[in-house]
């Protein structure tokens, strides 16, 4: 609730973890690198819905392999408690009493997280807040073929922390709708989908979507909804000017965990919907065949080279020879 953005104030601990050892430092630099993380970590979710939000991830990357390369160079650090002393992480970015440290290690590797709960696939381009309400929307829409006329109003709740930031009931942005959950719940209703297009130049002033945000309703849920341990929930309340009500609940967005991935057929789908925008239909083709069979090909660079016309021929050989 503090407001700091874990994929930045969190994420540069993996960056600097993983940029360690890929350089081969040993444990002694690796902690250093790890403790010099400690002060590169910043990110703060006031910055949601500007170009800065995006600029988080990129950070924590940059400020993860930075710190590996000083402590490789021998640059140090605080590697004994730059995470426990009364001024460091644990403290200063919780405050005494917030926290438990005993619970990083007891599970440790046991699963991977990469395995579980597996890596979290966002399918819609826009905040992963929104994500569990729009889920809940469309399978609404699909159900009962709702369309915007018909709607008198329609309720959504989500847990405080994520409403805390999407809560926007007039985004005044391409950027600000991405965190607006008004905005989106409106847009999966008119369009009956939430792709990158609607959130890109003037598409956030569309008049059919901006006629319906008034109707959407947002508000936190409670334990009699959700489990008070579930951040990841929502349910949408849909009523039409007939009276008839419509709710539908989901415990997590699709694609949140190993446990509830997308289907094969939406990672597809997103794909497509990105990569039409730099890439020919045909090249995109090609590309999601090479994506496929990834750990089959001989080099990457079979699959960078898609994006380069020139190399097109060559890589296409590369593609068929690796098949």
């Amino acid at each position: 609730m503090k407001g700091w953005h874990p994929t930045a104030t969190l994420g540069v601990f993996g960056s600097a973890a993983a940029c360690s050892h890929l350089l081969k430092l040993d444990a002694a630099k690796t902690a250093v690198a790890i403790a010099a993380a400690v002060s590169f970590s910043s990110g703060v979710k006031a910055n949601f819905g500007t170009m800065m939000k995006p600029l988080h991830v990129g950070h924590c990357a940059r400020n993860g392999l930075y710190a590996a390369l000083l402590a490789r160079e021998g640059y140090t650090a605080n590697a004994a408690t730059a995470f426990e002393h009364k001024q460091g992480f644990f403290n200063v970015f919780n405050g005494e009493g917030n926290y438990d440290a005993e619970k990083i290690l007891p599970a440790w590797g046991k699963p991977w997280d990469i395995v579980e709960p597996g890596i979290a696939i966002k399918q819609y381009h826009c905040c992963g807040s929104t994500h569990p309400a729009i889920d809940a929307m469309l399978m609404l829409v699909r159900e009962h073929k709702l369309k915007p006329a018909d709607v008198e109003r329609i309720d959504s709740w989500t847990h405080t922390r994520r409403l805390e930031h999407t809560n926007r009931p007039n985004p005044q942005s391409e950027l600000d709708a991405k965190f607006s959950v008004q905005y989106c719940l409106a847009r999966a209703l008119v369009d009956g989908k939430v792709v990158i297009g609607q959130f890109e130049g003037d598409a956030y002033k569309d008049k059919k979507t901006r006629d319906l945000m008034p109707r959407i309703h947002a508000a936190a849920y409670t334990t009699a909804q959700f489990p008070a341990d579930n951040h990841f929930g929502a349910e949408v309340k849909v009523t039409l000017r007939d009276g008839t009500v419509h709710t539908q609940k989901v415990d997590q967005p699709y694609g949140r965990t190993s446990a509830n991935p997308l289907t094969t057929e939406l990672l597809k789908e997103k794909f497509v919907n990105c990569a039409k925008r730099v890439l020919p239909e045909p090249r995109i083709a090609e590309m999601y065949a090479a994506i496929e069979k990834f750990e089959r090909l001989a080099d990457v660079r079979e699959l960078t080279a898609l994006t380069s016309s020139h190399q097109k021929s060559a890589a296409r050989t590369a593609l068929a020879a690796s098949a």
